[in-house]
C-alpha cells in the first residue's frame, strides 16, 4: 500500500491528465472508424446489390433474346428478394442503327410457391406486371407466365440502358414446410423481344 502511495504521489499530476485525454480520444476514435466501417460495408452490399443487374440484355439489332436467373437455396422470408435486370440498345463493340421498341417475357417454373412483381424503378413503386397465368406444356409440366403488356422504346440517337427489378415474395407461412421445400430451385426465363420501331 506504501509503495502504491509512493507511486501516486510521483506521478506529474500535468502528463497524467495529458496522457489521460489522448488514450480517450484514441478510444473513440477507434470506435468511429469502426462503426464506419460497418455502416459503410453494409451501404456497399446494398448498392451492389440494387446496382449490378443479375442479367444483363444488350439488343443492338431485331430479335429475341433469353437470360435465366435461377433461385437457389432461398428460404421463406419476411422480406422480398429482388433482382435487377437490364436493357440496352447497345454494347462494348456497336450501337443499335435503328430504334428499337421491345417487350419482355419472364416464365417461371413453380416448384416453389413464390409471389412476383415486376417494377421499372428501383424504388419499386412503378409495377409493370399485367398479370400472370398458369401453363401447362406437352409433358404436364406447370409453368406461371407473368405478362408484362408494356411497350419500350429505345431511339438510336443515344445509349440508353432501362432498368427492371423482379421482385419475388416466398411467404413467411411456408417455413413450417421445410422438407418439402429443401433441395428445390425455382428457374426464371426472361425474354426481350425487340423489333424496329417505324413509329417516328
Amino acid at each position: 500500500m506504501k509503495e502504491l502511495k509512493k507511486f501516486l504521489h510521483n506521478i506529474n499530476l500535468k502528463d497524467f491528465k495529458h496522457y489521460l485525454i489522448i488514450s480517450v480520444v484514441f478510444i473513440v476514435a477507434l470506435i468511429l472508424i469502426s462503426s464506419f466501417n460497418f455502416i459503410q460495408a453494409r451501404y456497399e452490399s446494398r448498392v451492389t446489390a440494387t446496382s449490378s443487374p443479375n442479367v444483363a440484355f444488350f439488343i443492338v439489332d431485331v430479335g429475341t433474346q433469353t437470360g435465366q436467373i435461377e433461385l437457389e437455396n432461398i428460404v421463406p422470408n419476411k422480406e422480398p428478394y429482388v433482382y435487377c435486370f437490364s436493357v440496352s440498345n447497345f454494347n462494348s463493340e456497336r450501337h443499335a442503327d435503328v430504334d428499337l421498341k421491345y417487350n419482355i417475357e419472364i416464365i417461371t417454373t413453380t416448384n416453389l410457391p413464390l409471389e412476383y412483381s415486376v417494377y421499372s424503378d428501383e424504388q419499386l413503386s412503378n409495377e409493370i406486371l399485367d398479370q400472370d397465368i398458369i401453363t401447362t406444356n406437352d409433358d404436364g409440366v406447370f409453368f406461371k407466365h407473368l405478362i408484362i403488356d408494356q411497350v419500350n422504346m429505345m431511339g438510336y440517337d443515344d445509349d440508353v440502358t432501362d432498368y427492371y427489378y423482379l421482385v419475388v415474395n416466398y411467404p413467411i407461412s411456408n417455413k413450417i414446410f421445410p422438407e418439402y421445400y429443401a433441395g428445390m430451385i425455382e428457374l426464371i426465363d426472361i425474354k426481350i423481344n425487340a423489333e424496329q420501331d417505324v413509329s417516328r
